[in-house]
């Protein structure tokens, strides 16, 4: 069991030596200035100097095996990047650029031979400093990667992967009526695409913009995902479902990938679709991609019904929070929060950033991701507030299971916003019955779910970001045999397609 994050004396002053060290050595560095997607650092960078985030954040990525880039890592204010392959010589492995305008702290071999000859003492401190930290580094590496992957594994009995290399289609299949109707199809859109890719190509080269010719992509992304639900209707009971989603994704597999959004679903760098950097890039609602058609096909995923019901689902979510915890504000009560697998946190924010009794809010957040909740501390809480925000790394299956306890006082509030979504049902109703047990009387739960809607193809089918879908009436008979009874009301975002299932401990 981990205990709460509660510092030590000993550790309040270990940070305050910490932030007295920084601030002396900050002022040997050379102070640098990189605006919003500027490269800092790249795999041909000379490993000569390490860095410090002054302000802003800076996003790591790396480019695999099959030319994707995939995004790995956000660093934010005060954290140290690039010591690793100062110290070891060896060259870089990741690209790192700013991820919003930044002011970064360099180290270089002039700095730290100037610091040493200037404060020999103050010299050593730093380094035994930076050594702890690349330790804690390592430690952490070692730590999260198998907890994580565990995590993705065990959220639901759907196994969320990505279609297997190609391979020879069957005899019986290519002469069949089901191979001729869906392959005819493809082989049209794809000429389309690969016609549009090569005039905005051009355009591009040119510097110059071609909006009749974005939007004909734009209708063609949009007719082919209207022909899903036809392409599943044939598929049906045939026998060749997976081959045949297989082949239609290799299709457009060279045009999709080229999205920021469709390349993160598809190949989970964390294990699971809807990580937090997901979130925050359907939050921003700013395409991203490479070359322009990358840009028009991201933009196409955000504005999806399901990514507009992300999106109204924080909203939904802030708006409950501010009702129910206004409603014991009015009496004089403090409200406490838990937030299950938390992510970026960006409702709860968004609630506290209105609130004018945040000093009445107790919040704990929870995520088995600690890069997600480095990612909140850092650049998510930037506004005034008086709230108690503490910040907890655990799994929340294995929590929901009772495998791992905590000594959490009684909560006014427990929701959360995406987990559900991936759990079958003997894990919903134990994280359900978890939550009553660390329910107040009177406390409400709040847990989203989305519901089947006929844009759901596009994701499950396409880019393997595969739910389990639930109707109002499903989520009461989930709720049925718990704690809670069937008395659940249903909520919905603007779409209709994130359901949230509400229940209060009686």
């Amino acid at each position: 069991m981990k205990p709460d994050p509660v510092p030590t004396s000993h550790a309040v002053a270990a940070d305050q030596d910490d932030q007295e060290l920084l601030a002396a050595v900050l002022d040997h560095a050379v102070q640098l200035a990189f605006a919003p997607g500027e490269s800092i650092l790249s795999p041909e960078t000379v490993a000569d100097a390490f860095y410090h985030v002054n302000r802003g954040s800076v996003e790591v990525s790396y480019t695999d095996a099959h030319d994707t880039r995939i995004t790995v890592a956000l660093i934010g204010e005060g954290e140290f990047f690039g010591e690793i392959g100062f110290f070891d010589g060896e060259s870089r492995v990741r690209d790192i650029k700013a991820a919003e305008g930044a002011k970064i702290a360099m180290f270089n071999q002039r700095v730290m031979a100037e610091l040493q000859a200037a404060d020999p003492q103050l010299y050593m401190r730093f380094l035994n400093s930076i050594t702890r930290k690349i330790c804690h580094k390592f430690r952490r590496i070692a730590g999260e990667r198998e907890p994580l992957a565990g995590y993705a594994e065990s959220l639901s009995s759907r196994r969320s992967g990505r279609y297997a290399q190609s391979r020879p289609l069957p005899v019986s299949l290519m002469h069949s009526e089901l191979w001729h109707g869906v392959s005819s199809r493809m082989e049209g859109f794809k000429a389309e695409l690969f016609n549009l890719s090569h005039e905005l190509q051009q355009k591009e080269a040119l510097g110059e913009e071609d909006p009749e010719c974005e939007a004909r992509c734009y209708q063609v992304l949009t007719r082919l995902n209207q022909t899903l639900p036809l392409f599943q209707k044939s598929m049906a009971g045939s026998g060749y479902e997976q081959v045949m989603w297989g082949y239609v994704f290799k299709e457009i597999f060279p045009y999709f990938m080229r999205s920021r959004f469709a390349e993160r679903a598809y190949f989970k760098p964390k294990g699971y679709a809807g990580d937090f950097l997901m979130m925050e890039h359907i939050y921003a609602d700013q395409p991203a991609g490479e070359g322009t058609l990358g840009m028009i096909i991201d933009r196409f995923c955000l504005q999806r019904p399901g990514s507009l019901a992300i999106r109204g689902r924080r909203r939904l979510l802030a708006a409950e929070l501010a009702r129910l915890s206004g409603e014991r504000a009015a009496l004089g009560k403090s409200t406490k929060i838990m937030n299950l697998a938390c992510g970026p946190n960006r409702e709860l924010f968004d609630f506290l950033a209105a609130c004018d009794y945040s000093e009445l809010v107790e919040a704990l957040c929870v995520d088995i991701d600690s890069d997600a909740l480095r990612y909140t501390n850092q650049h998510v809480n930037v506004f005034p507030h008086r709230a108690s925000v503490r910040l907890m790394s655990e799994n929340v299956i294995k929590w929901s299971l009772g495998r791992v306890r905590h000594h959490i006082e009684p909560q006014d509030i427990i929701y959360s916003a995406g987990l559900c979504d991936y759990l079958e049902p003997r894990l919903f109703r134990a994280l359900v019955s978890q939550c009553h047990r660390h329910l107040k009387p009177g406390g409400t739960l709040l847990l989203g779910n989305f519901a089947f809607y006929d844009d759901s193809l596009f994701l499950d089918k396409l880019l393997r970001w595969e739910l389990i879908y639930r109707s109002a009436e499903e989520l009461r008979e989930l709720f049925a045999p718990t704690p809670f009874g069937d008395q659940v009301t249903i909520l919905a975002e603007r779409q209709d397609v994130n359901l949230f299932a509400m229940a209060r401990k009686e």
